[in-house]
């Protein structure tokens, strides 16, 4: 009997269309009304051909397949089902849930349909209440390189942005997209402008870098300092401040020998020992901080060089001929 449905199904649709064909069983079912088998039969075809007749009766099954293959992590899967629901649903003017377009961008992520998800992140983020996705949406640009692309996302919605998390990730992420591209100017004026914002210590050394760079190098011994303050151990920090506060020294001390050297007298003497203690001075803050670096990390030879070079500039030959030892 099943299968004597089947084939009435077919070659009833196939002449008739469907609908025409649904409308024949209904007729059908009525004059063949005592026959019971005959009537069960009827109904089954009827109910199939209904649904034929009415695609958008499918929509509840697909959303519930695509949402558990969403939850178990099967992006492929679960893209083809919400990409298919949506274009159902579009083709009979079904209303189309935003939460659904919400899980379609993030499986075009897990597939690496970076093209499609971004058409449906710049469409989602038309409404104000998914402001919330730039930060999954940043993110992806993040991994795919597209750093420019980034760049523009943040600027564009900066006006959007409500939260003080989003608000954080947002300056954050253009300090550091501006400081792989040099951009320091940029960077200062976000840092200038961060109000209350507590950045993390890897972009207030973005910042000490930038203010550095852009010869505001007062306030970003002072910036560099408060970091140090809130994070002694943070060794890149450290490094920042050996590395500046030795430089300034040495360039001193060579300008200002160069300068006796071409002179030399009693009252060129006194000036050379009285503009040398100034020198000493950050020398012995470039030592201290060598020390400390060399105490977290007691065999890089790049902390030994510089504290051997620091201890020549103070006089300490001693110390320097013991660290000398140590790079051999």
């Amino acid at each position: 009997m099943k299968d004597i449905g089947h084939k009435m199904i077919f070659m009833m649709s196939k002449k008739l269309g469907f609908c025409q064909a649904q409308h024949l069983i209904v007729y059908s079912l009525h004059k063949h009304q005592n026959t019971i088998r005959m009537k069960k039969l009827l109904i089954i075809l009827s109910a199939a051909l209904l649904l034929a007749c009415n695609p958008t009766a499918k929509l509840p099954v697909i959303k519930s397949d695509a949402d558990a293959a969403f939850e178990s992590a099967d992006y492929e899967k679960a893209y083809t089902l919400y990409s298919n629901y949506i274009d159902l649903a579009k083709a009979n003017n079904v209303a189309i849930e935003n939460d659904m377009i919400v899980k379609l961008a993030q499986a075009c992520t897990q597939t690496d349909r970076t093209d499609e998800a971004i058409v449906l992140y710049e469409q989602l983020l038309q409404n104000d209440q998914n402001i919330h996705l730039l930060a999954e949406y940043a993110q992806m640009l993040q991994r795919d390189g597209k750093s420019n692309e980034e760049l523009a996302l943040w600027n564009k919605y900066s006006s959007s942005i409500r939260t003080a998390e989003l608000k954080k990730l947002r300056i954050e992420r253009l300090i550091f997209l501006n400081a792989s591209n040099e951009n320091y100017p940029a960077i200062v004026t976000l840092f200038e402008r961060k109000g209350s914002i507590q950045l993390s210590k890897e972009a207030q050394l973005a910042c000490v870098n930038a203010l550095a760079n852009s010869k505001q190098t007062d306030l970003a011994v002072r910036t560099c300092n408060s970091l140090l303050k809130e994070n002694p151990d943070y060794i890149e920090a450290l490094e920042w401040k050996a590395k500046y506060y030795y430089h300034k020294a040495d360039e001193r001390y060579k300008y200002e020998m160069a300068k006796y050297n071409k002179k030399k007298n009693a009252t060129t003497y006194a000036y050379l020992r009285r503009d040398l203690k100034k020198v000493s001075a950050d020398f012995r803050i470039a030592r201290d901080t060598l020390i400390k670096l060399r105490q977290l990390d007691p065999s890089n030879k790049s902390y030994i060089r510089y504290l051997k070079n620091t201890y020549l500039r103070l006089d300490q030959k001693d110390k320097a001929a013991k660290l000398e030892k140590l790079l051999k």
